[in-house]
């Protein structure tokens, strides 16, 4: 294979000292030479394997032909490309993370006369370095660079599964590079929103450049598509919309959960409300909370309105003997319907194996608070009603009057969703306001702390 890489190179040298074009297909068997090793510009990480292994399908589906260069002139391809690797500073992406000063440097001493002419021995090389380029640049705009999970073990993202091979191949048949990349950015209002935000910043700073940067990328992690209708819970803002399609239909304060007992970050469906509902203890809270508070106050449950449940039902409390934990095994503890449970009057379920919810609460004086990482990990809303309202509002049946009575009825009942309805729940410090102001707003979980330790660990791509 090296021997006939070297014949190849040798018959293009001497077709260019004749003056004769030259012909592209003699750089294929030197750029399968270059695919087929890994040169030292390729990042030795997961992503950089990934990535590398993308390419190299992406030349065997070509036959090895270069995509960036005809011969020894530049492409059109070439050009845009490169160009688009400026317009990567307007999504908060480091322009250092790609070699564009080498490939301006390269073509500025190619010009000639006739066009841009490569000394031909840098072609295949330079072709793929380009389009490893061109994928770092892809897997930057889908948020394949930094996994939520390094960030905090409580952000769960599904990776965008994105063929990038047969993405580039599109793009170099249409004549749209800059398309195709920027086609993987998102299109959601706040990113937008943060661009303009970061462009301000650099024209009157104000040391908030950082965390606009971070939540760019955090939008880059979120689903491309988050429904025609969607809940938007963000964790670090303390505040919940109802979105369909740009406008917030419904707006309201939340309560998330403690540094302690976090939120998840994560994407589910609604698919049930229930009125009047059961309170469940969950095993954590069981553990070391109530039944602590049982073995010293015996009338703890009675004044909480609680109940224990066994395989065979409820169970006399006062038949157990709290201080043996032989004797609780086994029991499921629950607070019955009312005005003081502790999910209040109603809950939205999106089933999920964190048992994580939307609930009503009856400590309403907690959201007048600035600060409300207060819960145990579900998030309570405030304006529950409007949300019962909204979900239901396809189901006529169910009238304000209604909705009410059932809330109050001190019966569980659940109403399944004639459709479901995407819940999406993040984290983003920096939000734009209606106003198209920026909200930088509290950082209960340090995540923009982890956030930028990750960033700073991130590789460059080397010459």
């Amino acid at each position: 294979m090296a021997l006939l890489a070297l014949v190849s190179l040798i018959s293009l040298v001497f077709a260019t000292g004749c003056g004769k074009r030259v012909d592209n297909a003699a750089h294929a068997d030197p750029l399968r030479g270059v695919i087929e090793t890994t040169p030292a510009w390729v990042e030795q990480s997961a992503l950089g394997k990934r990535l590398w292994a993308v390419e190299k399908t992406f030349y065997e589906n070509r036959g090895f032909m270069p995509a960036w260069v005809d011969g020894d002139r530049t492409t059109p391809h070439m050009k845009e490309l490169v160009e688009q690797f400026k317009y990567s500073e307007l999504h908060g992406l480091d322009p250092a993370r790609y070699p564009i000063e080498e490939f301006q440097q390269l073509r500025e001493e190619s010009q000639t006369r006739m066009g841009t002419r490569f000394p031909i021995e840098r072609v295949p090389e330079l072709d793929a370095k380009l389009t490893y380029a061109y994928l770092r640049y892809a897997a930057d705009l889908i948020g394949w660079s930094t996994s939520p999970a390094q960030v905090s073990r409580n952000w769960l993202t599904e990776p965008k599964n994105e063929d990038l091979a047969v993405r580039l191949a599109a793009a170099l048949d249409s004549n749209g590079i800059r398309a195709s990349l920027e086609d993987l950015a998102p299109t959601h209002p706040q990113y937008k929103g943060l661009q303009s935000a970061l462009a301000r910043e650099k024209q009157t700073p104000s040391g908030n450049v950082d965390r606009i940067l971070m939540n760019l990328e955090r939008w880059r992690w979120a689903p491309r598509d988050l429904g025609d209708r969607y809940i938007l819970v963000n964790v670090a803002a303390y505040m919940l919309q109802v979105m369909e399609g740009e406008t917030p239909a419904l707006s309201m304060r939340v309560i998330v959960g403690k540094p302690d007992t976090q939120t998840p970050l994560f994407s589910d469906e609604m698919t049930y409300v229930v009125f009047s509902p059961y309170w469940n203890i969950p095993e954590n809270i069981l553990r070391d909370e109530t039944l602590p508070r049982l073995v010293k106050d015996p009338d703890f449950l009675n004044r909480n309105n609680m109940e224990v449940v066994g395989t065979s039902g409820t169970v006399d409390a006062a038949s157990i003997d709290w201080a043996d934990e032989s004797a609780t095994k086994g029991l499921r503890f629950r607070q019955r319907p009312g005005p003081d449970n502790a999910l209040g009057l109603v809950k939205f379920l999106f089933p999920n194996h964190f048992s994580v919810y939307l609930h009503d609460t009856p400590s309403d004086r907690l959201f007048f608070r600035e600060k409300r990482p207060l819960s145990h990990g579900c998030i309570r809303v405030e304006n529950p009603m409007g949300l019962a309202q909204y979900v239901l509002k396809d189901q006529p049946q169910w009238t304000a009057p209604r909705i009410t009575s059932a809330m109050n009825s001190g019966r569980e009942q659940g109403v399944k969703l004639t459709s479901t309805l995407p819940v999406h729940i993040g984290y983003w410090t920096a939000w734009i306001q209606p106003d198209g102001t920026v909200l930088f707003t509290d950082d209960p979980y340090e995540i923009d702390t982890a956030h930028a330790a990750a960033i700073a660990r991130r590789p460059k791509i080397t010459s």
